[in-house]
């Protein structure tokens, strides 16, 4: 649903999680909105306090005692007038409270309809406001930690930079082609945009390992029957989630299960084994399930049993990898049962021709476990030292494939043009700064804006 913010009137909603709890926050924020408090809001506090105790009152009835906090503009979240009521939290006294500002003057405000007025009183750019949607919806350590880092301004400081260098050079540009006469130098101006086209480039390879941190990742565990899919499971989580028997085709169906590993959310699938002769329509649809998410996966685990060498069920499996895994994903070749191997006669070549990723495990003794998890985070590429990384959400995505689309085409015109500019290469850079500025949220359209704060919870 695609709400319409009007930003003339006084919006009121809880800030706080729904339900019972100690305390629960409901914000309001307009210029009437001290006002509006002050008709319900009695306190013998001193009124030149941010921080007032008192009781809010209806027809002389205390509805609740509350502390209320007063934030004047235009030093506040939304630039506006607001005020933070701390009430009880039980859910008659929040409905009370908020249907008592709605009658005084206020009424409910719309999903992200806070953080939206932030963004248009200039507290926020459009960036910074995505990210208080994201901080929110992260599920790890890490994904909040880089969201903070948005919201701190990392992202927009560095496409607010790209931007201002284009202005500077837009002016050499346009100088050049207003007076052709005057030998301005061009500065070289290859070699300027192969320096923005970088920046553009290292800031949209940011984009896959932020999709990782904010939604996770799944990892499928492949291989025959009784290979230790299972008993791998197991082992991450630490717990027997499946049943693990020495009767082959035990797991017919996918089980996944879902572990914070370093401040990424992994979910491990345990599948159904292949192999050339199935025993049941139950298997066989479970194998065709396996095969499906092996298509759809980034990072695969195939499983090898090293104490008793490779079949023709492996080879199957390695044929059909080879085939059909997406050509940017990443396949982690897994040695299990190590404990069970006296001499070590295994046969690694046509592994190791296969696979560039390898790791020697016990499933059962959980030996290289750890080993098999860092390696996943490793493939990811996540620098855990790297504190000034930032999210970029698809939106941010799109629009930075257009800058770089007509970075380089006037870098194309530049090179058959012999480093002299003309309006056409003025008329490219202008699109990337203009596309630039609507990440940042200037000259954005009405709907775009819309969409994205109707994603917010009501109350942000």
């Amino acid at each position: 649903m695609i709400y319409s913010y009007i930003i003339s009137d006084t919006i009121v909603a809880l800030s706080s999680a729904a339900g019972r709890a100690a305390i629960s926050i409901i914000r309001m924020s307009g210029e009437d909105s001290f006002s509006i408090i002050n008709k319900v809001f009695k306190t013998n506090s001193n009124c030149n306090k941010q921080v007032r105790y008192g009781h809010i009152i209806s027809l002389n009835e205390v509805i609740d005692e509350v502390i209320c906090v007063f934030f004047k503009s235009p030093y506040t979240y939304t630039g506006e007038n607001l005020v933070e009521i701390c009430v009880h939290g039980n859910p008659l006294i929040i409905k009370s409270v908020l249907e008592l500002l709605c009658n005084t003057g206020a009424r409910l405000a719309s999903p992200g309809e806070f953080t939206y007025r932030s963004f248009l009183n200039g507290k926020k750019d459009l960036i910074e406001a995505e990210s208080v949607c994201d901080i929110i919806s992260s599920k790890t350590s890490k994904s909040t930690k880089f969201s903070l880092n948005n919201i701190s301004g990392v992202f927009s400081s560095k496409i607010k930079k790209i931007k201002n260098s284009l202005t500077m050079f837009l002016a050499f540009i346009n100088a050049s082609i207003d007076y052709p006469d005057e030998n301005i130098s061009t500065l070289s101006y290859i070699k300027k945009l192969d320096f923005y086209i970088e920046d553009i480039q290292n800031i949209l390879d940011n984009y896959k390992i932020s999709s990782i941190l904010q939604h996770g990742i799944k990892i499928p565990i492949i291989g025959k029957p009784n290979v230790g899919k299972s008993s791998l499971l197991n082992s991450i989580l630490g717990k027997n989630r499946v049943i693990v028997t020495d009767i082959p085709g035990t797991t017919t169906d996918i089980i996944e299960e879902t572990i914070d590993y370093k401040g990424i959310q992994l979910t491990f699938v345990d599948t159904a084994g292949i192999r050339n002769i199935t025993k049941n329509i139950i298997e066989s649809l479970g194998q065709e399930k396996t095969k499906c998410i092996i298509k759809e996966s980034k990072i695969l685990i195939t499983m090898f049993d090293i104490s008793s060498g490779l079949n023709k069920d492996d080879f199957k499996i390695i044929k059909f990898l080879k085939k059909n895994v997406p050509c940017d994903a990443s396949i982690i070749a897994v040695f299990n049962k190590i404990d069970l191997l006296k001499n070590d006669n295994f046969d690694y070549s046509v592994i190791n021709d296969s696979f560039i990723f390898t790791v020697k495990i016990s499933a059962k003794k959980q030996l290289g476990i750890v080993d098999l998890l860092d390696k996943i985070i490793n493939i990811i590429g996540v620098d855990e030292h790297n504190n000034d990384f930032f999210m970029i959400n698809s939106r941010h995505y799109i629009l930075l494939q257009n800058v770089l689309c007509s970075l380089k085409k006037a870098k194309d015109i530049l090179f058959k043009n012999n480093n002299n500019v003309d309006e056409i290469i003025y008329i490219e850079i202008e699109n990337a700064q203009k596309t630039l500025n609507e990440i940042l949220g200037i000259g954005v359209n009405q709907d775009v804006l819309d969409t994205i704060f109707s994603t917010f919870c009501i109350g942000k």
